[in-house]
């Protein structure tokens, strides 16, 4: 069982899930009936073509593990038992007064889990089209059919061949939807990853740039009476980074980033990003500006108050620029970010450490 397992997580995508369960289980269902065609007594080149369809399923097995071409392999498996097995057994078992027609019609749906493309098209029609030649040469010429079936083993061998069909189908199904379950949550759990990835920072994993502007927009303006903006910028950081090391340098960016973080709500709309560098920007809601700017304030004072392991003597500080969006001078969001960064320089070359706003 262990082994089975690992070899169906080797099958990494849907088409090869589905061709190693429809073929397990047509090779099974082949086996049983090849069986019961020598247990009837029929021709041994019945009993030859019924364990023919076992070693199609086989050879196509061998192919498919040599070549990885698996939807190749399962359009010619399900063209040799369709155009060229089938037929015989048609022919050989009984014809129309056996259980035939239901494994006719069986092997003919199973060309639909095929991928998509013009040869499974053709494969069908194809299959279709020998089908009804063969029922209609057995109906002009019946003496093409070796050996008739009387009432007692038409019975049987109809019903044995529902049985083997039906449990065929079902196992297909069953097999194709589970596969067809697991492939989907690989797929919804890849786009949960993509769309965490489109919106976050691969260094500190807050929210990006581009999230950023989406939310200002979608969010923050629509409510801009709610909202401040704060932007910070690390003081001397390229001093800091050359002379100590770029990883040194970002871990100063990331425990600045888990400051911020830290105070963010996204539950009142608040949005925490790294807007490139050393540069961050956090949209706070707050019910006065005086309230958002002590709150800003309290972020400067934690950032100066860092302290690393590794440099004990190297103090971190922040300048920053900061604005009610609810402006009257500001039409769009673009105008605020352009005035809370003139702050920000503002702030940056006028002693730095501190956190300027429209009042100062």
């Amino acid at each position: 069982m262990r082994i089975i397992k690992n070899f169906w997580k080797q099958q990494n995508t849907l088409e090869r899930k589905l061709f190693w369960s429809i073929l397990v289980v047509v090779t099974l269902a082949s086996t049983g009936s090849a069986i019961f065609t020598v247990a009837e007594g029929m021709s041994a080149i019945a009993a030859a073509c019924g364990f023919g369809c076992v070693l199609v399923c086989l050879m196509v097995a061998a192919v498919a593990v040599k070549t990885s071409l698996y939807n190749q392999c399962y359009l010619v498996m399900c063209c040799l038992l369709t155009c060229f097995l089938m037929p015989l057994l048609f022919l050989f078992c009984g014809g129309i007064t056996s259980g035939m027609p239901l494994y006719y019609v069986t092997a003919i749906a199973l060309i639909a889990y095929a991928a998509r493309g013009t040869a499974k098209i053709v494969a069908f029609s194809v299959s279709v089209l020998v089908n009804a030649i063969v029922f209609l040469a057995s109906w002009v010429y019946p003496n093409l059919v070796v050996a008739e079936l009387d009432r007692d083993g038409a019975y049987l061998d109809i019903l044995v061949t529902s049985l083997f069909t039906s449990l065929t189908l079902f196992a297909v199904g069953a097999f194709s939807l589970r596969a067809y379950a697991e492939e989907r949550k690989k797929c919804e759990v890849l786009l949960y990853k993509l769309d965490y990835l489109s919106q976050r920072d691969p260094l500190t994993e807050i929210y990006n740039r581009r999230h950023l502007i989406s939310h200002l927009q979608d969010v923050v303006w629509r409510r801009r009476n709610e909202f401040y903006l704060l932007m910070l910028d690390l003081d001397d950081f390229k001093r800091i980074n050359d002379r100590l090391g770029h990883p040194f340098g970002d871990q100063i960016i990331n425990a600045v980033a888990r400051i911020l973080a830290n105070h963010q709500d996204e539950g009142c709309g608040e949005c925490v990003a790294r807007y490139g560098g050393v540069n961050f920007v956090y949209a706070m809601n707050a019910s006065s500006e005086g309230e958002a700017f002590a709150r800003a304030e309290v972020i400067r004072k934690e950032v100066r108050q860092l302290q690393f392991e590794d440099f004990p003597d190297v103090s971190v500080t922040i300048s920053g620029g900061f604005v009610p969006c609810s402006g009257r001078s500001f039409s769009d969001i673009r105008q605020v970010l352009s005035h809370v960064d003139e702050l920000l320089v503002f702030a940056k070359t006028h002693g730095k450490n501190q956190i300027r706003n429209g009042a100062d």
